[in-house]
């Protein structure tokens, strides 16, 4: 029993900053957002243990315990379902980013619909108002649904 106190009584920033470090390595390998929690609090445990506070290691024990549950209900009540709710930014959505953009009439359009140019590739196109625009009007994407451009007069 005295060694394992004699132990912890050895603990010093440098345990607590590679336990920090450990635990870091081990939330990228997991991606589970729980470790990182108790890895901040043993990288504060840290500051504590230094010369100038130099607590003693069952205090530094019980300092990273409290620390951890503390950061990990914070974590999980605050931080994570932000993380989950994310925006909806259009990174995976190549049709999300085409909204916005201008488009030219590449043939003319027949009952609402037919074919304009964007950048070097030809989509099928679908005018909102159910206007039919002549070769070379400018349009602009209002949405897309599927392959076909929803538009409007720019």
């Amino acid at each position: 029993m005295e060694t394992v106190l004699e132990q912890i009584d050895r603990l010093n920033t440098w345990f607590w900053w590679g336990l920090s470090g450990v635990l870091l390595i081990a939330e990228v390998l997991t991606g589970t957002t729980y470790l990182i929690w108790p890895a901040a609090a043993a990288f504060l445990t840290g500051f504590a243990a230094m010369g100038v506070l130099g607590i003693a290691g069952i205090l530094q024990l019980g300092l990273f315990s409290i620390l951890s549950l503390v950061m990990l209900w914070a974590g999980d009540r605050w931080v994570r379902p932000r993380l989950k709710s994310g925006l909806n930014t259009g990174l995976n959505d190549r049709s999300h980013r085409v909204v916005g953009q201008t488009v030219i009439v590449a043939t003319d359009f027949v009952a609402g619909t037919g074919r304009v140019r964007l950048g070097d590739t030809e989509w099928a196109g679908r005018m909102q108002d159910a206007s039919n625009p002549v070769q070379g009007t400018v349009l602009r994407v209002v949405a897309v649904d599927g392959t076909v451009l929803e538009l409007q007069a720019a």
